[in-house]
């Protein structure tokens, strides 16, 4: 590979401006350099899930006209490094592309995306969230669905909700600081539904704590039901997941995790694996939801989840203390084992 052997050095060549995102655990943005570093297989991705890296690339013609966005995960090594080897193969067959006629190239570039083994398509939440994001940043106006959401907000108790688009949601998380008296004012009112597709698109914007309280005040009025709706409790602890109201979130976290009907819902334990994953780095927390990740019985998921997280290096060593110590709970002690070593035979 030559120097410029790069996606960004391709993408810069080709006269495009590039933006990388993160669609990992949340959409976030990623620095140049920080993109860069990775590129060059200097630093790890940031923030891995399941081993890869889930990126969104937003490609903008410096002479205007509509960008282009591409989706790309890459493999990472055991130090959550880029596997060269992965893309180089894509960077040889892009660099022509790239570099010819932008017509005669199109339909060739969309053809060397698929057959790369990089490409993927984030979920519906993920792209409308990306939509909104990016609509942002290149100060385009929210979609046409955004009023139509503003206008059910506003009156939830007299209005439908079950034909507002997911896009018109992701708009106003993505305004959420603009909007966030109404949204104070109504969060407790709005249809289940709906408060679970605007906590899931709130997991990509840091809410401020107010915010954040209205979020737990009704998942806790639900915890106090003999039968709770867990999509609204898992909702609500993803959608307060990256707000810096750190100590506010973590005490519902430990709340959910010593809850006599939660504490053990696979859903909620996923949530919190998933999306409040750095909260973990808080010991009793990593003790209390490896504890009930174990009690599950579901060795697949404790597996599952367990090595994804391994993989943060801020984490690690929270969840290995905790699994390793030894007044830790005889569950706990046998799933970890038949993580590292498969389950004991049975005669």
């Amino acid at each position: 590979m030559s120097e410029s052997g790069t996606l960004s050095s391709l993408i810069e060549e080709a006269n495009f401006k590039l933006r990388w995102f993160d669609l990992g655990r949340r959409l976030q943005s990623i620095s140049k350099s920080t993109a860069e570093a990775f590129e060059a297989g200097q630093k790890p991705w940031p923030s891995p899930y399941l081993r890869q890296a889930w990126t969104g690339l937003l490609l903008q013609p410096a002479e205007g006209g509509e960008p282009a966005v591409w989706f790309l995960r890459f493999p990472l090594d055991e130090q959550g490094k880029l596997r060269l080897q992965a893309r180089d193969g894509l960077l040889r067959a892009l660099a022509q592309e790239l570099r010819g006629p932008a017509a005669e190239s199109a339909a060739q570039l969309d053809q060397l995306l698929q057959q790369s083994g990089l490409l993927y398509t984030p979920s519906t939440e993920r792209q409308a969230a990306f939509h909104a994001h990016t609509g942002l940043l290149l100060k385009h106006k929210p979609s046409a669905h955004y009023e139509t959401v503003l206008s059910y907000f506003r009156n939830p108790q007299e209005s439908r909700w079950d034909n507002l688009a997911l896009q018109g949601i992701a708009d106003l998380a993505a305004h959420w600081e603009s909007e966030k008296a109404l949204l104070m004012c109504q969060i407790s009112k709005i249809a289940a539904p709906v408060f679970v597709s605007l906590c899931h698109c709130l997991e990509n914007e840091t809410i401020d704590h107010q915010l954040a309280e209205a979020i737990i005040t009704r998942a806790n009025t639900l915890l106090a039901d003999s039968t709770p709706d867990f999509n609204v409790v898992c909702a609500a602890a993803r959608g307060i997941s990256n707000s810096p109201a750190k100590g506010l979130r973590q005490s519902f976290l430990q709340k959910l995790l010593q809850s006599s009907n939660a504490a053990r819902n696979k859903e909620v334990l996923a949530a919190i694996g998933s999306r409040c994953a750095l909260d973990l780095e808080n010991p009793e927390l990593a003790k209390l939801w490896l504890t009930n990740l174990a009690h599950t019985g579901d060795q697949s998921t404790f597996n599952l989840l367990l090595s994804d997280l391994m993989f943060i290096p801020q984490i690690r060593n929270s969840l290995l203390i905790a699994l390793r110590d030894p007044a830790r709970e005889e569950t706990l002690a046998q799933t970890f084992g038949n993580f590292l070593h498969g389950p004991k035979p049975t005669h």
